[in-house]
């Protein structure tokens, strides 16, 4: 059962489970793809989530790794909700990074997610006002500059919606608040909006202090993706100014875990952070 509305994540969701029942009934994809009567590759991109099945071919392959009928039924209606559009399709993506539509996808759909950011206020944390200061220093032109903002605003929904809201556990880097990406008024307001978002009952937040000196993250931010889903790994996720990178096998998710809870381990406590935020407020008059 999933307990996501999210496309993406319910096309994950029926990705994973198809080759999870292939493997139960120990058949090799050539031996589906000789029964299906298609090509090896078909079954490989129903699999790696390239290419959702049609009705009447997930209904044949789900009987053949004899599944029930509630299963099959359960399936199709999976099936129709991963078919529909999300709010932000027909969106103009260019300007974002290659795949950054498919993190959309996952982050909505996401019962958990775990961050870590060394130079900037994560996204979802961010105010417009700071976002859109970000987002032109990262560009040369002002186009489409508003459309971007409201995109990166309009994610945080998922935080604060009344049915199961993401649950959020960022670590940040005290250097992220040090910098003044905009005029002192601009970062007061970003910081009393990470002290507002840390009371909420979803969201952990810590400052990770630079006198900590060195640890495992230096290389850079990442986020951790988990889905509400069962047998799923969750997902590691680095934005890179040209594309996504994804890392979904459990070794690679494995490392990053680690490194996640040892931030939690030396950086401030929830408590111990707010109190920074709140210098760290005063600093910026």
């Amino acid at each position: 059962m999933t307990a996501t509305d999210s496309p993406a994540v319910l096309r994950r969701y029926i990705a994973f489970e198809l080759k999870r029942l292939r493997e139960t009934c120990g058949y090799t994809q050539a031996q589906v793809a000789s029964y299906m009567r298609c090509a090896q590759s078909r079954i490989t991109h129903v699999e790696s989530q390239r290419n959702l099945p049609r009705l009447e071919f997930l209904e044949k392959l789900l009987r053949y790794y004899d599944c029930t009928e509630d299963q099959v039924r359960h399936f199709a209606g999976l099936l129709e909700q991963a078919n529909t559009k999300s709010w932000w399709t027909g969106i103009d993506h260019s300007r974002e990074p290659l795949q950054f539509d498919l993190y959309l996808g996952l982050e909505e759909g996401a019962s958990r997610i775990e961050s870590y950011d060394p130079l900037l206020i994560p996204g979802l944390l961010q105010t417009s006002e700071y976002a859109e200061a970000i987002i032109r220093a990262g560009q040369q032109t002002e186009h489409d500059l508003d459309r971007q903002v409201n995109l990166r605003v309009r994610r945080q929904a998922a935080l604060t919606r009344s049915d199961n809201p993401t649950h959020l556990w960022t670590v940040i880097d005290e250097q992220a608040l040090n910098r003044p990406v905009a005029e002192p008024a601009v970062m007061r307001e970003q910081l009393d909006k990470l002290l507002d978002m840390s009371e909420l009952a979803n969201v952990t937040l810590q400052v990770c202090p630079v006198a900590i000196g060195g640890h495992p993250a230096l290389t850079g931010p990442f986020t951790i993706l988990h889905f509400p889903m069962p047998h799923d790994p969750g997902v590691v996720y680095i934005e890179t100014r040209l594309k996504g990178l994804w890392f979904e096998e459990q070794p690679e998710i494995d490392q990053y875990t680690q490194i996640m809870n040892h931030l939690r381990t030396i950086a401030a406590s929830p408590e111990q952070s707010k109190k920074l935020l709140n210098d760290k407020r005063e600093e910026h008059t």
